[in-house]
């Protein structure tokens, strides 16, 4: 009699076992499918790539490890800016036979985006693919590499393509505003960031690069305005926190301006242009001696610069230090009077506008004498006008140096490097180097060229 419920007990149990086979298998697929949409949102619709990485390394294990997940980690590092990262999982991809331009995609843009866009060009069609409708992450790491190289006539190419393939797209708006900003035709930028806002309103990237177009034409309500929402909404870089601060500043509200200052960790390390701002308001706060403290950083990078030694000295005046404070402005008087040579340099070059060398030489003097930021403006301009000179190159490299950007100053100085083998294979070969460095000069083939290995707009 027993043992009509035990053999009924054990129909159920394989009944059930043969059902949750099945729901298992479905529930490990809408795992999988969530955690790779999830993240992918997360790199490139929400900037959040470190949450995406967290994300992907904990489920990982759980779905043996799979190559698309592993591609988009890579994705998010390249988001971060960690090489290290991306060119490990990418050695990884390509050995365990992941098609090559997919494995290496990430490095390439990567590439791209640091000035070495050529790779990427060439491979566009399949990249496009690849990206599908995140295909601006594409064409935007070609605008930063052309942009970086001076090249204007290829950014507006890809701007251009940009546009016809992809219509309303925000990130094309902001490269747009980025590629005006550079070309410093401040009202298309202001219009282009405006446009990428009302395409993306949570975007932080397009509002800080527009209160930096506020601060530059001097519309310091506007900016304020816009570094609040920044502010407001969790965005508290150091550059975000000197931008609003300067707003603030020269909106007469010294007091609210030490106060963002004083969020900044560590101020040693600011550019610059930023440090002097936190100088020059701890001065307005009368806060003279982490003022004069500021003020010796500066001068340790650029210690003749006519600015940074007027902080200085105005800083030791408040502190009493008057004996100390009139050497120092007598010192600034001495950098005070290279102006004059500038300004007729100035006008040579309105006369002499195809002469990269006069600009070079202005804007040395301009960086260590008068204004370091403006004068390496002017010797980057003469980088792009030739960007085989070896003065120049190694000008922007100590420049990058003494700010403590690395990674540029690296970047210049193989560019110096590769200069110099290069004069050296010209001297055997009596060629002239002209195709293996990246640069202005490179032929700039059409890009429109290239349509009929696109995908269709999405």
């Amino acid at each position: 009699m027993n043992n009509q419920p035990n053999r009924s007990g054990m129909i159920r149990k394989k009944f059930l076992a043969i059902l949750g086979v099945p729901l298992l298998v479905a529930l490990w697929l809408a795992t999988y499918y969530w955690v790779g949409r999830s993240s992918h949102d997360l790199i490139y619709t929400k900037n959040a790539p470190a949450l995406a990485i967290a994300r992907l390394e904990t489920w990982s294990p759980l779905m043996f490890y799979p190559s698309k997940w592993n591609w988009l980690k890579a994705e998010a590092y390249r988001k971060l800016g960690d090489r290290v990262r991306v060119s490990r999982i990418v050695d990884q991809l390509s050995a365990r036979g992941m098609p090559s331009v997919q494995a290496t995609s990430p490095l390439l843009l990567m590439d791209s985006a640091a000035g070495l866009p050529a790779k990427v060009k060439e491979n566009l069609g399949p990249l496009l693919q690849l990206y599908k409708n995140d295909g601006g992450e594409v064409l935007g790491s070609m605008v930063q590499g052309f942009l970086n190289q001076g090249d204007h006539q290829s950014t507006n190419q890809v701007l251009t393509l940009w546009n016809a393939l992809y219509d309303d797209d925000p990130k094309a708006a902001f490269w747009q505003g980025v590629y005006s900003t550079v070309s410093y035709d401040l009202d298309a930028a202001l219009n282009s960031f405006q446009k990428a806002i009302e395409l993306d309103p949570n975007d932080p990237k397009a509002r800080q690069e527009l209160a930096e177009v506020y601060l530059e034409k001097a519309n310091f309500e506007q900016a304020r305005e816009m570094f609040q929402w920044l502010v407001e909404h969790g965005n508290d870089s150091p550059e975000i926190l000197t931008g609003y601060a300067r707003s603030l500043l020269n909106l007469g509200f010294a007091d609210q301006a030490s106060e963002q200052l004083k969020k900044l960790p560590d101020v040693t390390k600011l550019p610059s242009p930023e440090l002097a701002l936190v100088c020059e308001t701890n001065l307005e706060a009368d806060q003279a001696q982490e003022a004069s403290d500021q003020a010796s950083i500066l001068l340790s990078r650029w210690p003749d610069a006519l600015p940074f030694l007027q902080l200085k000295a105005r800083s030791l005046a408040k502190l009493g230090q008057t004996a100390e404070s009139e050497k120092i402005f007598a010192k600034a008087a001495e950098s005070q009077n290279r102006r004059p040579q500038v300004d007729r340099m100035i006008e040579q070059m309105a006369t002499e506008t195809n002469n990269p060398q006069l600009r070079r030489d202005m804007g040395e003097m301009m960086m260590n004498y008068l204004d370091p930021s403006g004068g390496v403006g002017y010797i980057q301009i003469a980088s792009r006008a030739d960007p085989f000179d070896l003065k120049t190159q190694e000008l922007l490299a100590t420049y990058y140096e003494k700010e403590g950007k690395l990674q540029i100053a690296e970047n210049h100085r193989r560019m110096i490097r590769r200069i110099q083998q290069m004069m050296l294979d010209s001297m055997d070969t009596a060629t002239p180097p002209t195709s293996d460095l990246p640069g202005p000069s490179l032929p700039n083939s059409s890009l429109p060229n290239l349509t009929p290995a696109l995908p269709p707009k999405p």
